[in-house]
């Protein structure tokens, strides 16, 4: 017979179970990055901007075998765009995406791409946003504490409301409207006859709901994520504005990274910026076909042409906060002058 001490075997159990936990903690402790950066936004979890920042999470782990990773905080958790950018001037946020109106707020030069109706498609788009002009506005924000990484497809802006089809200025006539915090966006809607008011993006819902505002303005796949067409009716496509998400953050967190961890997130960056872009053009296509309920209002030139033809005010406007040399340039190059 064959007689075990019973000791001796919980020792060595004992010595088995420490040897195999103490393995798995240092298997967590390399896999827990050196930085991780903390980056938020105000859109839902299904908007192609928290994809593309779930695309460099993935890459960057990976090709900084774990040393860098993101944490991100959807939905407006962490504050509305104005708080956002405000939190990575004070250093208590590292990454976001917002989309550019906000930043006029902080950088008077980015008025500029709030003029409605500057943008006849996307390749006048990226004729500034991809040239010297938007790397310009990019390296501007280091005067107020940002550091622009680049741009991301947030798309053009529509028309929206749930009392009746609009199809000319005179259809908005005292229509309460939601718009976002800035200035030129209030004046242009004003011009258009509405009653432009702003409102935090995360309570525009309950106010739709509510009947607080009638009418609101946004890209159509930020309209089909954040399920306004449960409180909207109608969609007119003005294209009256393109709107990019910004992607910024703090200048002290890419200063942390190394030369060659820089050097992979400029990289991972880039190439997030054309997956993101392909989303977003496929995100609209997609949120149109899957609103039946919605009416949409397609613009003959003729009627386009009378909404933009109030806007003369407005880029007046845009001219004496930016400068009349600096609009013109913008607007002879989104022409392709």
């Amino acid at each position: 017979m064959i007689h075990f001490n019973a000791g001796v075997s919980l020792r060595k159990t004992a010595i088995a179970i420490c040897l195999v936990a103490t393995s798995l903690g240092a298997t967590q402790a390399v896999a827990e990055p050196e930085l991780t950066i903390k980056a938020a936004h105000a859109a839902s979890a299904t908007n192609t901007g928290h994809l593309a920042l779930e695309f460099i999470d993935e890459q960057m782990r990976e090709r900084t075998e774990g040393r860098i990773g993101l944490e991100i905080f959807p939905n407006g958790q962490l504050g509305g765009e104005r708080e956002l950018i405000e939190s990575l001037q004070l250093g208590n946020l590292d990454m976001a995406f917002v989309s550019s109106a906000p930043l006029g707020s902080f950088n008077k030069e980015y008025f500029a791409l709030d003029i409605p109706f500057l943008f006849k498609d996307r390749e006048s788009v990226y004729r500034v946003l991809d040239g010297e002009v938007g790397q310009g506005l990019l390296d501007s924000l280091e005067r107020v504490g940002l550091h622009g990484v680049g741009y991301w497809e947030n798309g053009f802006r529509q028309l929206t409301n749930n009392v009746k089809p609009i199809y000319t200025p005179a259809d908005l006539e005292g229509m309460k409207m939601r718009t976002m915090e800035n200035e030129v966006h209030i004046a242009a809607w004003r011009e258009e006859g509405a009653n432009p008011a702003p409102l935090a993006f995360s309570e525009l819902f309950t106010a739709l709901q509510q009947g607080t505002f009638d009418a609101q303005e946004g890209p159509i796949n930020l309209f089909y994520d954040m399920k306004f067409f449960e409180v909207q009716k109608y969609i007119t496509k003005t294209n009256h504005i393109y709107s990019p998400f910004v992607v910024l953050m703090n200048p002290e967190v890419t200063a942390r990274m190394s030369d060659e961890d820089r050097a992979i997130f400029e990289e991972v960056f880039a190439e997030s910026k054309a997956y993101q872009r392909k989303l977003a053009q496929e995100a609209d296509d997609k949120a149109e076909a899957a609103m039946p309920e919605i009416t949409f209002v397609e613009l003959t030139a003729e009627q386009q042409a009378e909404f933009a033809g109030r806007m003369g005010p407005v880029i007046e406007m845009v001219k004496k906060k930016v400068g009349a040399e600096a609009v013109d340039r913008i607007m002879a190059i989104a022409n392709g002058e």
